[in-house]
Formats: structure tokens, sequence, C-alpha cells
């Protein structure tokens, strides 16, 4: 087993808490659209939706960032799984579209403290060396997700039972309790980065936070309309919907072993990412579709985790759970305005690639000015 010099662990890291977590977002992302539509709302109504949980993020995620610096990785971490539950429970009392604005909005604020903290703790044992890590945290997250897609067929028995909306409240409260429970499991507390990487770039910082705002606008512009465009389009059933969406989950279990703090990878996954939407758009039956999504998912894993991996390597240590929080702030700023427009545009797919064609200049740019470095570093301490 590799380690620093720090007794810090770069091959385990304690991700059990993270994955739980991840699962009720499951939920929100397969479900919530027809949940929307059941309660009178229509794509404008979607798209806000999730305009305003990732404008929480925006608001919510430097602060995040402060907080993961000052109290800690685990104190954070705790902080977003109850704030996470009490989103869950008030979805699961839910009777109107602004009942759900409100619990989008603590679970993007929640989402802010998880994931900030989250790959802090992952820098902070060993990400900074081996960046594979990062593609770790990122699987984890996706095991989750495919765990809270178990709770498909049974929202699907309870529809049969009770009703769609009865079996969407069920289902949130259930994800509650499962949030709590892993409470138990957060991993103890790291603050070893601050006296193992003391150097920062604010240039080399500011051209992945660019990149991250452009693949936030595009992937805005086109993720809260995807499932009701499925619905629409083929005329399926809320849960045959979804059921088109599962395949592309599994990209997420694969996408970042592919990625690395290298421009190569970016552009690679831009490339991924742009082919499959327009692969989705034009695709003439379902079963093409979720294969052209599976694409999309693909490069957008590969992109999102090597931005991480880059970001990780121009921001001090001490001011890491800062620096990400700004980063992740900026990328979600590009995801809600994406998403405020989504419901008004008439083809999200093609408009969502605009802003992926600006992504691939400004990478090549970043590397001939070295803003992105390829050499990936195994140093514990920066030369």
């Amino acid at each position: 087993m590799e380690s620093t010099s720090l007794g810090t662990s770069t091959s385990r890291a304690d991700l059990r808490a993270y994955a739980i977590f991840s699962a009720p977002y499951s939920l929100v992302v397969f479900l919530l659209p027809f949940y929307i539509f059941k309660l009178g709302g229509g794509g404008v109504e979607v798209g806000f939706a999730f305009s305003i949980y990732a404008t929480a993020v925006v608001a919510v995620r430097p602060v995040a960032g402060y907080l993961t610096d000052r109290l800690g990785r685990r104190s954070a971490n705790l902080l977003g799984g109850l704030i996470l539950a009490s989103a869950m429970i008030l979805l699961g009392a839910s009777y109107g579209v602004f009942h759900i604005y409100i619990s989008l909005f603590l679970a993007g604020a929640a989402s802010s403290l998880i994931n900030v903290a989250t790959v802090a703790y992952i820098t902070d044992v060993g990400g900074l060396e081996n960046p594979a890590l990062y593609s770790k945290m990122r699987i984890a997250a996706a095991i989750g997700a495919v765990g809270g897609g178990a709770f498909i067929p049974i929202a699907y028995f309870l529809d049969k039972l009770w009703g769609y909306e009865v079996a969407f409240r069920a289902s949130a409260l259930a994800l509650a309790f499962i949030t709590l429970t892993a409470l138990p499991l957060l991993p103890h507390e790291t603050m070893q980065l601050a006296a193992r990487y003391k150097q920062g770039n604010l240039g080399l910082a500011t051209c992945v936070t660019i990149l991250a705002f452009l693949l936030g606008l595009a992937s805005g512009l086109y993720g809260p309309q995807v499932l009701p465009y499925i619905y629409t389009k083929y005329n399926l059933s809320p849960f045959s919907a979804v059921l088109a969406y599962l395949p592309a989950v599994f990209s997420w279990l694969y996408g970042p072993r592919l990625a690395r703090p290298a421009p190569t990878r970016v552009i690679l996954g831009v490339i991924a990412m742009a082919t499959g939407l327009l692969a989705m758009y034009n695709a003439p039956n379902p079963l093409l579709f979720s294969m052209s999504w599976v694409l999309e998912s693909l490069g957008y894993a590969i992109v999102s985790t090597s931005l991480d991996q880059s970001l990780s390597r121009y921001v001090s240590g001490a001011y890491w759970g800062r620096g990400y929080g700004v980063y992740q702030a900026v990328n979600n700023l590009g995801y809600a305005i994406g998403a405020a427009f989504s419901g008004y545009v008439p083809n999200p797919f093609y408009n969502a690639i605009a802003p992926l064609i600006f992504m691939l200049p400004l990478a090549v740019i970043c590397v001939k000015s070295r803003r992105i470095s390829p050499r990936v570093s195994t140093s514990p301490l920066p030369s």
C-alpha cells in the first residue's frame, strides 16, 4: 500500500457514508420530474426546480468550503447529512411545487457540504499523489445512485396501489431514514493536506474553473429536460422513461477510471459528450437514445473527474476546501443558468453543444500556456 511521509493512505478511503448520501439524488433525478407533472407543473417548472438546486449550490458551496477547512471534513459531512435528511422529509411531505423548490434548495445546500468535505477528505488521504482516488469517489457515488435506483420498482409497485404521488412521497421518507443511517459511518477527521501541500497557483486554478463553468452550463441546458423529453417524444410511462436512463448510470462506474489531470482527457470527454448529445436528439427509438446517453454520461464522467484532479494541484492545502468550494460554485452557476433556460429553448441538446465547443480551444490554450499540467505528480510534497 502506498503512503506518504505523513502516514496518509493513498489506496484506501472510507466512502461508505458518501455512497449512501448519493442514493437520495436518484429519487430527484429519476422520479421528481414526473412528480412535478402530477402536481400540475411542466417543463419550465422542472427546469426551474433544478435551477434552484444549482443556485443553492452556488450560494452555499463557498461557505461549505470555509466550514470544511475550519470545522473539519467529518463535521461538514455530518451537517450535510442532517440537512439532506431534512430535505427528503420535506419532499415526502410536499403537496405543491413550492414545497419542492424549498426541498431542492436544502438538497443543494446539503450537496455542497457533503461534496466539498468528501473531496477534501479524499485529497487529505492521498488524492494529490494518487488521482485514482478521485475516480474511486465518483464510482462510490455511482454505486449509491444505483442503490437509490432500487426505489424505482418500489415506487412502481406503490404507484399501482396508491398512485404516483403517494409512491413518490413514501420513497422520499424512506430515503430520509437511509440518509440518517450513514451518519455513524462517516470517516474520522483528517487535516493533513495543509502540512503536505503549501503551494498554489491562482492562474492555473482559474483556467480549470472556467472550464468547469462551461461544463455546468452545457449540462444545465439539457440535463433537467432529458427525462421529460423521452417521456413526451416516445410516449413512454414515467417508469419506462427512467429505465431508458438507467444504463447511463453505469457509465459512472467506469468513466472516472479513464480520467487524468491532463487536457487530453478533458478534450476526449468533451468530444464524447457532444457526440452523445447529437445522437440522443436524433435517436429514432428509446433503445438508441439510451445507448447514446451512455456515451454522453461516459464523457461527462471523464471531463468532470479530470477537472477535479487538475484543480487539486493548483490550490494550496490550507485553502483546499475553500478553493474547491468556489470552483464547484462556479460550475453550478453555469448549471443554474442553463437549467433556468432549459425549459424555453426548443432543442436543449443542440444548444448544450455550444459551451462544449468553447471548452475545446480553451483546453488547448491552457495547455500551451501550461495552465493544465499533463504530468501526474507522485511526490508527497510539491517540487
